[in-house]
């Protein structure tokens, strides 16, 4: 069911269809976009911060456009940005290699914790099963 909900960029109400903005600022997005795809195809070295500067198009716009992978293949296109996590320069997503690695490596330290804390309440409550603690 669609929800009502306040535009982030201009704080109209709209009915969410899963753009997460209003019509006419997912619009005006696609058209930012355009014109960051056709700079950067023609200037295919280029920082984010001249991007910003010579197209005008706010800088969240254009890191989205790289999270989301839109200048792979862009005519040789090379941008890099930092990971959130340590500040490498990366070419796609929100972490390096490294930085992913290590939070799936984490994520399974605390899967297997979890699994052994289950495996031992597992093991007490079967234990004490058969006890009689009344007394």
């Amino acid at each position: 069911m669609n929800k009502l909900k306040n535009c982030p960029e201009c704080g109209k109400l709209y009915v969410e269809v899963g753009q997460k903005m209003c019509p006419a600022c997912y619009d005006l997005e696609l058209e930012q976009e355009q014109v960051v795809h056709t700079y950067v195809r023609d200037h295919d070295k280029c920082s984010i911060k001249q991007i910003v500067e010579e197209t005008g198009v706010k800088e969240k716009i254009v890191l989205r456009m790289l999270k989301n992978g839109r200048f792979i293949n862009a005519g040789g296109a090379v941008i890099t940005y930092p990971c959130e996590k340590c500040g490498a320069e990366i070419l796609t997503g929100r972490f390096c290699d490294k930085c992913s690695q290590d939070l799936l490596d984490q994520a399974a330290k605390l899967d297997a914790k979890k699994k052994a804390t289950a495996k031992v309440d597992r093991s007490h409550t079967m234990y004490n099963a058969g006890r009689d603690f009344s007394s």
